[in-house]
């Protein structure tokens, strides 16, 4: 019997809009900052929708003020963290993962903050039985998803941020 995995929810922005960020990486011929797949252009349009020089169609991802995208946008490209605040409902984690997907290609590194959101869960863990086995190494080291993404040069997401205990957040 062979195991089939869950079918989804939904797939991923990276995934469900694959066609439009091919698109956009082949049509886009500005700077682009270190690690990111497009342009802070192409992120922008990727956003907001558009039409490619060669007839191809963006659809928008956000809709409401561009002002806000081009924020986040420049925010992310100079190397700073960018918080999305506002009351539920305002479409921060829909953006936070089609920034991902735009800026870094994968929006799956992903905390995900509750009361329970240990230290772990944020910088990294440790599987016991190597670290018992081996010592302290590479092999023993579960990294979290901040980590993975401080490594390869990606963008990581917090989600909830304010349901993280204070001393976890500090």
């Amino acid at each position: 019997m062979s195991e089939e995995r869950p079918e989804a929810l939904r797939p991923h922005a990276e995934d469900a809009f694959a066609e439009e960020l091919a698109a956009l990486a082949a049509a886009d011929d500005r700077p682009r900052p270190t690690n990111w797949r497009l342009s802070p252009w192409a992120v922008a349009t990727y956003l907001l929708g558009g039409t490619l020089p060669d007839g191809t169609v963006i659809t928008p991802k956000y809709v409401g003020p561009r002002r806000i995208v081009e924020v986040a946008v420049t925010t992310l490209a100079t190397d700073r963290a960018l918080l999305l605040l506002g009351v539920p409902g305002t479409a921060k984690t829909w953006v936070s993962e089609h920034l991902a997907a735009a800026v870094s290609g994968d929006s799956t590194l992903l905390v995900q903050g509750t009361a329970g959101t240990s230290e772990e869960a944020i910088r990294y863990g440790w599987n016991y039985a190597q670290l018992l086995a081996h010592g302290p190494s590479r092999d023993a080291l579960v990294p979290s998803p901040v980590m993975r993404a401080m490594a390869d040069g990606m963008t990581a997401r917090v989600e909830e941020l304010t349901r993280i205990p204070a001393d976890v957040q500090d």
